[in-house]
């Protein structure tokens, strides 16, 4: 039996995203890892070759022994692997069969999904009478560009579909037409602040270790990344000869020309370090003043409520961006805003002297949006759901 005081009674949740549980620690894992005790979650996501984590037998997560996770053949639409693109459909048969046996055989009380190309198994739910909350983290159409009408479709299909909506920005809230907004956030207990840790190795031992001061982007190197002011602001700090700039994460194929273009040319003053563990972010951080999003100002960026932002500030590093969305809009007063190269690099340089927006900006920016704060935002809309109610748009 359920209430509406999330954790009188055990809620068993069926979690469907299209990131697998131990790839990377994202805004679906934040939440669910506080998910009450007595909560049981199936998390179920894609087969991915590339990660090498797939498996088809349930297991579980030793640190969280109430989540359960699995992998089903569900459909990779724009895989990489000419072998996934091909199996495609069978991958949608097979994956679609096993999502709704899952459905049967675990009971869940909600279904919660970020994952667009669920929808085909959502009239199962409904027929079973099992509420489904549709986790708007991103424009997810965009990720399929190969199959663009497919994936529009599927988008819409699960937003019809769908009890609830939660998105997790305002600007993605309008594009679904309803819902409710609860944006992203920061662990506060592991972004504790600037304090004093050694250099990470990858940093100490490459070119710019020898700098006295960092700038930091933490995030997927990718298109939304504006390489002409990452371009420009390298040419800008390798004029004060001690500033170095940290590009910390995976750097996508598409862009990896620009990358080592760029590392080439600036190899005193740029460091791409790839792919970095969540837990050990905060040392790389450690270091720097000032923590960057030079965005692209597109449709796609604007519906980005970015954890970085939430990491910076918990960090107490000045933030410098592009007005890419009004979730950054709405700090203009602490957040060094610029539109384009030159006057992002100027920014950067402004930022890195600038102390009093430094102190302010984790009180203001982190402590409200910490990821405790979120997840019982999110626990509220399951609670609601589950019994029958919804947000009004």
């Amino acid at each position: 039996m359920w209430s509406s005081n999330p954790g009188e009674y055990g809620m068993r949740v069926l979690y469907i995203s299209e990131v697998q549980w131990l790839s990377q620690v994202s805004r679906k894992h934040h939440m669910v890892r506080r998910f009450p005790r007595d909560w049981e979650v199936t998390f179920l996501s894609p087969i991915n070759a590339k990660r090498g984590e797939s498996s088809f037998r349930l297991r579980t997560d030793p640190h969280h022994p109430n989540v359960r996770f699995l992998s089903l053949a569900l459909p990779k639409p724009d895989s990489t692997l000419a072998a996934a693109r091909a199996l495609s459909e069978t991958f949608s048969f097979v994956g679609m069969r096993g999502l709704r046996s899952t459905m049967d055989s675990f009971e869940p009380d909600i279904i919660v999904t970020s994952y667009i190309w669920a929808s085909p198994a959502l009239p199962h739910a409904r027929a079973r009478g099992i509420p489904v909350v549709y986790d708007c983290n991103d424009l997810h159409p965009d990720f399929y560009p190969a199959r663009a009408a497919e994936a529009e479709e599927a988008f819409r299909a699960l937003i019809r579909s769908a009890d609830e909506v939660v998105a997790s920005s305002t600007r993605l809230r309008d594009i679904c037409g309803r819902g409710v907004v609860i944006g992203n956030g920061v662990d506060l207990d592991v972004f504790g602040g600037r304090v004093d840790r050694p250099l990470p190795r990858r940093v100490a031992e490459s070119p710019i270790g020898s700098c006295r001061e960092f700038v930091a982007y933490v995030g997927s190197v990718n298109r939304r990344v504006d390489f002409r002011i990452l371009e420009t602001l390298a040419g800008a700090v390798s004029d004060e000869g001690n500033v170095g700039i940290v590009c910390i994460g995976r750097v996508y194929d598409a862009v990896r020309s620009e990358v080592e273009a760029l590392a080439e040319r600036y190899h005193d003053h740029i460091l791409f370090t790839g792919l970095v563990p969540y837990e050990e972010l905060p040392a790389y951080l450690s270091h720097a003043s000032v923590g960057i999003a030079p965005f692209v100002l597109d449709e796609r960026t604007q519906a980005i409520n970015p954890n970085k932002l939430y990491m910076y500030a918990a960090m107490e590093q000045n933030i410098v961006s592009t007005p890419f969305s009004a979730d950054i809009a709405e700090h203009e007063d602490l957040i060094f805003i610029a539109r384009d190269p030159d006057s992002f690099a100027r920014s950067v340089k402004e930022a890195l002297a600038d102390e009093e927006r430094r102190r302010a900006v984790r009180d203001r920016i982190a402590v409200p949006n910490s990821w405790n704060e979120k997840t019982r935002a999110f626990l509220e809309v399951l609670a609601r759901t589950a019994s029958g109610g919804r947000e009004e748009a």
